[in-house]
Parts: structure tokens; sequence; C-alpha cells
């Protein structure tokens, strides 16, 4: 099965202008020379500009490479210092153990959900995810603790995207570690699963409707199969988890 790679998407050390250094996901990336990237900060929820100096280390998350000089990434002239910082990612991508492919598999799974834009959403879509395993482990059916896993493990190059997710329990998510599917699964649970996985780009699709969230956002989230009584409470009660309150403007 062919796992797509997502467009271009950074992990981030960047260091504030108080010398504070946060871990952001950047995606929506455009060049603003001399010294200057665009981006959507998934951290932030908004688009802000990145001074390149103050980015002290990168990640593709596609791929897991570390990228050694983000000036040159990005074709600017390099104004780093003449002593280059330690690098804070491993460079072995493909292993399971490094901290940049720790970093790839956090970042997909963010991913995975934020494109819903609200809790709520995310976790209507999730339900919907679960729901096509039966709310258990795909192998043994156990009810819990559920990961998700990758199909194709990432060390094969698989991803954390609709397409390749499995849900399965800790204990049967271990014992799968980096083996292959049809190393790990009967046959005729991949003739199971294959259905399964090949429904996941479209079950989980998702544009937000700007113009609907406008005009009578309660029937919106109830007809991207939001509960009524969570749907109420996510726009009402500011103490409930999924409480929205003042939304950022349409884009």
């Amino acid at each position: 099965m062919d796992v797509h790679l997502p467009p271009m998407q950074l992990i981030i050390r960047y260091r504030s202008s108080e010398f504070d250094v946060t871990e952001r996901i950047i995606s929506d990336i455009e060049v603003e020379p001399p010294n200057l990237i665009h981006a959507y900060c998934h951290l932030r929820g908004e688009g802000r500009s990145f001074a390149l100096r103050r980015i002290e280390s990168a990640v593709d998350t596609r791929t897991g490479v570390v990228i050694p000089d983000i000036w040159e990434h990005f074709g600017l002239p390099s104004a780093k210092p003449q002593k280059p910082r330690m690098p804070v990612f491993a460079e072995r991508p493909n292993s399971m153990t490094t901290v940049a492919g720790q970093a790839l598999r956090k970042a997909d799974k963010q991913a995975l959900f934020q494109r819903y834009r609200f809790a709520v959403i995310a976790d209507a879509y999730r339900a919907k995810l679960w729901a096509t395993f039966g709310g258990c482990c795909f192998r043994c059916r156990a009810a819990s603790p559920l990961d998700l896993d990758h199909h194709v493990p990432q060390f094969l190059g698989g991803r954390l995207v609709p397409g390749n997710i499995v849900l399965l329990c800790s204990r049967c998510n271990l014992a799968k570690k980096d083996k292959h599917p049809r190393d790990f699964y009967l046959p005729d649970q991949l003739a199971t699963l294959s259905p399964i996985l090949e429904a996941q780009p479209t079950l989980l699709t998702f544009r937000f409707d700007w113009h609907q969230w406008h005009i009578r956002p309660l029937e919106y989230l109830l007809s991207l199969g939001v509960r009524a009584d969570i749907a109420s409470a996510a726009l009402t009660d500011p103490d409930h988890p999924f409480y929205i309150g003042r939304t950022p403007a349409s884009e």
C-alpha cells in the first residue's frame, strides 16, 4: 500500500526575544527574504513570521531528516554563527530509537487530528476511526488501553496517516514493533483489515467550512457527527473541555 507524503511541515526549536526556547510545528511555509519565513504555527494556531537566526534546529517531519542549515534549505545567504550549535536531533532518521524518529511520530500524531480545527470536531472524527475497529484492539479484541499503530511501521517508511492506521492494544503494539504486517497478522486478518485501511482517507477527510460555522455553528457541528449535548456544551459552557469560546477570523 502506497503511503503519500504530506506537504512540507517542520519541527523547529525556536528562540524568542526573551531567549525562551520552544518546540513548534510549522507548515504552509513561505520565504520572506532576506532573513524570515512565514508559516502556520500549530502551537499558536495562526500564521506568523519566524526569524531564521532564532531557529536553533529543524527536522522535516515527512522524512525525519535533520536540516543542517536552515538558511541554505530556503535558498538564502547564511548568517548563522561561525561556531555551529550542536544539533538537537539525531542524524539516523530510520532508527526508531532516535530523537528524530520520536519527533516524527509525535508530529504525525498531532497533525492527524489538528486538521479538524477544534477539539470537539477532532473528537467526533476520532470516534469514527475507533468505530471502524469496534472500539477495541484489531488483533486480540482487548478493550483497553489502545494505541494508534503504524500498519506499515515507521522503520519501513510508514507514516501515521489515514490509510496506515490500526488500533491495537498496548501489548499487541509492543509485540508488533517494527514487523511488517504480513509477519504479524494472519492472512484472514490482513484480508479483513485491508478495506478498513482503504476507507480511512475518505472517512477522515475534512475541510473546515467557515461559512457554515459562522451562520449556524450548532447545526454545523451536528452535521459533522458531534453529539447534540457535546456540541451545545462546546459552544456555551466555559467549563467544558471542548469549549470553543472566541473563534479566530475565517481563513
